[in-house]
């Protein structure tokens, strides 16, 4: 509800508009408005926003046989002919559920460990090759392959992950046509362990990083055909899409894909898909609502792997955070449940460290409504206490805006910067320190000024001279006196449509059969008063 000396019903309709606005959660397409872009020659560029990544691919690494090259039947068979000199056989269903993802010394050490027999793996290996290397010149892409890569290279550096040996993949990618599509091949010659370990993806990262990609680990795009292949990629944070050319959707979705797709058909439509959840993945220095399932109760993180977060309703480790998306439920040690939310603007300033009380979202949400300030605006404000509002200015007239503080306490303003630092909105504010009962603004044409202050009415003049033709002043008062005599100090030098405002906000206990309004609610906190800048009086 809101109150005021004057009612307009216009400012009452419109009230509800930026009370919405300023609790929604920060829109990730402001940063793609306004971008600079750094390139690398010949490399693909990597986007920026003031010092926040884009959460957009930066690399993609495929598997190789049964996601590229259809050629899982032809190894198949070639390891069985080696295994008959051993009088030994396995079936399809046996090589799909335990051997698919092996380099050929892995499988045949597996295989000497489970049979219990003697085998000379490196010459076994040789044999294997022999047999293999006819039948490859045979090999034929899967559907949608040829398409895809060269859809995908115009736009991202690409990368091979696989347990074949090089020569073999690049035997297959030339015939293909398109091994100069690839910056790097990891094969089964570069690593001792491989997947479902980590490793094959590490290395291959680290190859990227040398040629001078910046790569983000959860910013990169697996795709794997194998269960194993899924939780290589994942241990390493990467972005899974699993592709089902031998496994189900069930089976690569339990193995912790993120995306199942059938084939490479429709590059297009794959990238949609990837793009989307990527923009709600959580990295490294994201905040983090966690909200308890049950109680409700919300804690404000900065997602890093290696802090684990104590609660009493459990520990939640780091891990189980970055990497993962909002919206997302997790379980704590002791079994509680946790949604992992965006936090909202609103969300933010709650949390905020603070030694004094800070604006409220119900009457900073009308003062920038009031104020009529958006994105580019400058605007001022005095008297930042632990930084609430100059948040939400910092928030709305990002990223070609500037919000001036003036302050005269240096406590105030280093928890303000503190504060402002967490929330990547530092950039978007410049501090003076200054007592601005005797001192005047150094900006002109300043859009909007704030004022809050015990005594506001010190601050008229200057505010005046700083603000542009039609440009407003708004300060908020605790008392009716303060309010008094600020308003007709306004109307006396050079302000029109002097108006205050009062706002009051009652939450609603919405349930079935018995709805009602909350027992308490939010009363007077502070009378809200605004004028706009004349020249003519």
């Amino acid at each position: 509800m809101i109150s005021r000396i004057s009612p307009k019903s216009k400012c009452i309709r419109k009230f509800s508009q930026i009370l919405i606005r300023s609790w929604i959660s920060e829109n990730n397409t402001k940063y793609q408005r306004n971008f600079r872009s750094f390139e690398i020659p010949g490399k693909t560029n990597h986007i920026y926003f003031n010092s926040i990544v884009i959460k957009d691919i930066q690399a993609i690494f495929f598997d190789f046989d049964g996601t590229i090259a259809d050629t899982e039947e032809i190894h198949f068979k070639s390891f069985n002919r080696v295994l008959e000199k051993f009088g030994l056989e396995i079936s399809w269903q046996e090589y799909l559920e335990k051997y698919l993802a092996y380099t050929d010394q892995e499988f045949f050490k597996k295989i000497s460990e489970e049979k219990k027999i003697e085998i000379d793996i490196n010459e076994a290996c040789k044999l294997k090759q022999e047999y293999t290397r006819e039948d490859l010149k045979h090999a034929k892409p899967l559907p949608g392959v040829i398409e895809a890569i060269k859809y995908f290279k115009k736009k991202y550096p690409l990368c091979i992950v696989s347990g074949a040996l090089k020569e073999e993949i690049e035997f297959i990618l030339k015939n293909f046509g398109i091994l100069d599509m690839f910056e790097e091949i990891v094969s089964g010659d570069d690593y001792d362990e491989g997947k479902p370990s980590p490793k094959p993806f590490e290395i291959a990262i680290e190859k990227m990083k040398k040629l001078g990609y910046k790569i983000n680990n959860e910013l990169c795009v697996a795709f794997e055909d194998s269960g194993y292949g899924i939780i290589s990629a994942k241990k390493t944070g990467l972005l899974a899409v699993g592709i089902t050319t031998f496994y189900s959707q069930e089976k690569l979705k339990e193995s912790g894909a993120d995306i199942v797709i059938n084939s490479l058909i429709g590059p297009e439509e794959i990238e949609e898909k990837i793009k989307s959840l990527l923009k709600t993945r959580i990295l490294e220095g994201d905040k983090v609502l966690l909200v308890s399932h049950k109680k409700n109760k919300t804690f404000l993180i900065t997602a890093d792997k290696k802090n684990d977060i104590h609660t009493h309703l459990g520990i939640i480790k780091g891990i189980q955070v970055v990497g993962n998306y909002y919206g997302r439920k997790i379980l704590s040690s002791k079994g509680e449940a946790f949604y992992l939310l965006e936090p909202t603007l609103e969300d933010r300033i709650k949390k905020i460290e603070r030694k004094s009380a800070i604006i409220y979202s119900k009457d900073s949400s009308i003062m920038i409504f009031l104020s009529g300030i958006s994105s580019g605006s400058r605007v001022i404000e005095t008297g930042c206490g632990s930084g609430g509002m100059t948040l939400a200015l910092a928030h709305f007239i990002k990223p070609t805006g500037k919000v001036f503080v003036y302050e005269i306490r240096d406590d105030f303003i280093e928890l303000t910067k503190r504060n402002l630092e967490k929330n990547n909105l530092l950039e978007y504010v410049e501090f003076k320190k200054r007592d601005i009962y005797k001192e005047e603004f150094d900006e002109r044409d300043i859009d909007a000024v704030f004022i809050d202050l015990p005594e506001p009415w010190h601050c008229i003049r200057a505010a005046w001279k700083s603000l542009k033709p039609s440009g407003v002043l708004i300060s908020v008062s605790p008392t009716v006196n303060q309010t008094e005599i600020f308003c007709e100090l306004l109307r006396a030098n050079g302000f029109i449509l002097v108006d205050t405002f009062e706002v009051l906000l009652r939450r609603f206990l919405s349930r079935e059969g018995k709805s009602r309004p909350y027992e308490d609610m939010i009363g007077h906190t502070a009378y809200i008063s605004i004028g706009r800048k004349v020249l003519d009086r």
